[in-house]
Parts: C-alpha cells; sequence; structure tokens
C-alpha cells in the first residue's frame, strides 16, 4: 500500500490526527521533541524503575525521529505540523519492509511498561493511568472507549496479544476494514 492510499482515507488520517492532539502536549499545534521528553517523563513517573529511564527516553527519542519528523535530522527546535506528520506518518508505515514486527517490538515495551503490577494483563486502571500520561489528566470515558476498542474478548483485561494487535492495526490499516477497529488512544478527533 502507498502513503497516498492511507492519506486518502478519511479514518486513518483521523487516527493519526487524534495521536498528534494526544502528543502535543504543550497544545501549539506542533510535535516538538520537549513534548515527547515530557511524555517520557511522565511514563517514568508510573513506571517508579529508573533503571528504564535510557531505554524510555530513547523510545521516544526514536519514535519522534522516524515517525514524526520522518527520519529527518532534529534537534530542540524542531517542529512538526500536523500536516507534516501526516505525511510523514504514512511515508513510514509503508516504508517498513515488515511493519508488524517493527510494531510488534515497539508495542512490546510499551505494554510492559503498561502492566505495571507484571501480573501479563493490563487492567483498566492501568490503561487509564496511561492514557493521562499522554493527556497530562485522567478521563475515564476516553480511557474506558479506549480500553474496550482494545479488549477484543471482553474479559476486562487486555492481554500482550490484544494490545499489540489493536495498536498495529490502528497505524497500519487504511480502515477499510470494519471488522476490528481499536481505539488505543481515545475516540478519533472529528476535522
Amino acid at each position: 500500500m502507498s502513503p497516498e492510499n492511507f492519506l486518502s482515507s478519511s479514518l486513518w488520517t483521523a487516527r493519526v490526527k487524534t495521536y498528534f492532539k494526544l502528543m502535543d502536549v504543550n497544545g501549539d499545534g506542533f510535535l516538538s521533541p520537549s513534548d515527547f521528553d515530557e511524555i517520557a517523563s511522565r511514563m517514568l513517573q508510573i513506571e517508579g524503575n529508573q533503571s528504564k529511564a535510557e531505554e524510555i527516553r530513547e523510545l521516544f527519542r526514536s519514535l519522534y525521529q522516524y515517525i514524526v519528523a520522518g527520519g529527518a535530522a532534529i534537534n530542540s527546535n524542531t517542529k512538526v505540523s500536523e500536516e507534516e506528520f501526516l505525511t510523514n506518518a504514512a511515508k513510514a508505515v509503508t516504508s517498513v519492509e515488515s511493519p508488524p514486527e517493527v510494531a510488534r517490538k515497539k508495542n512490546e515495551v510499551f505494554f510492559d511498561l503498561i502492566d505495571t503490577d507484571n501480573s501479563g494483563n493490563i487492567s483498566c486502571d492501568e490503561y487509564r493511568k496511561y492514557l493521562a500520561i499522554y493527556s497530562g489528566r485522567e478521563d475515564l470515558d476516553m480511557a474506558d472507549q479506549a480500553f474496550k476498542s482494545i479488549d477484543i474478548d471482553g474479559d476486562g483485561l487486555i492481554d500482550r496479544e490484544e494490545f499489540i494487535e489493536g495498536h498495529i492495526r490502528y497505524w497500519f490499516e487504511d480502515g477499510s476494514d470494519q471488522s476490528f477497529s481499536p481505539l488505543p488512544y481515545g475516540p478519533l478527533v472529528t476535522p
């Protein structure tokens, strides 16, 4: 599939815009390294394990550089607009030779960070805390909708496969398959 296929999908662009809005921590209409640094710092607060600090910071730097900035060189002054991000994200999801494997690895790390009790499942409470990291506030309705959209079997827990599959589909499917439409970041923004 080409970047144009993704960019022509209103569902996919709404997904990416939803992520953009969530990640724009300072609300200035741009994504900058400082937005991602702030979220990494918040993630460290719930993780409580500073031994993973560099791994978490590097994960967010990598996401910013290769997905948000499209692989371009970045510095503390780099700012990416929503339109630039849409284009860069579409290129990123179509340029990876094996998208599910790359996404799987990233989401394995996120799953382990969110599963703070190390039970092998993410509870609704753990997912609420995870989304609050991004938004800087707890929104129970948004978090509950996001949680339920990923909890495919409806058992009240998100297992590793549900989490990974939900995130892979969110990014790597254009929205033409409506049989499973996860919303890991909550309800989609409207244009």
